[in-house]
């Protein structure tokens, strides 16, 4: 059975949330003028699949020890994965930030606050030689 943790996505979909918007009131001003509006639609359409492509969904750690980033949609992304294995160090950045330093290298996940913990302590007891910043 998989461990699920919800993302938790920040202000980055409600600033693209307010650029729709804002693309979708252009659209209604053009076609109130008379202009052709084919190409508004277009910009859109890419619009809406760009945010769904981007967005994280949950964060799973998967039977194989992988640490799993999935999507709303899969259309430009796959699932990433990060083995638990190349682990490191986890440090807390703010209450929903997690930074994850791997042996090349470093990501940093927003997951939700209330699942930080759960997951913290899921990736230590997979693996025990992850350093987390603050403990000695």
């Amino acid at each position: 059975m998989e461990k699920k943790y919800k993302a938790d996505n920040g202000l980055g979909n409600l600033f693209w949330g307010i650029a729709l918007l804002f693309l979708l009131g252009f659209l209604f001003y053009r076609h109130r003028q008379g202009e052709i509006i084919w190409m508004d639609i277009f910009y859109i359409s890419f619009g809406i699949i760009f945010i769904l492509s981007t967005t994280i969904r949950e964060y799973v750690i998967t039977e194989l020890n992988f640490l799993e980033i999935r999507f709303v949609l899969r259309l430009f992304s796959k699932n990433r994965r990060i083995a638990v294995g190349d682990i490191i160090g986890l440090q807390k950045i703010k209450k929903n930030q997690l930074r994850i330093d791997k042996v090349r290298g470093f990501e940093v996940l927003r997951v939700k606050e209330s699942d930080m913990d759960a997951l913290i302590a899921e990736l230590k007891d997979r693996n025990p030689r992850i350093r987390i910043a603050g403990e000695d």
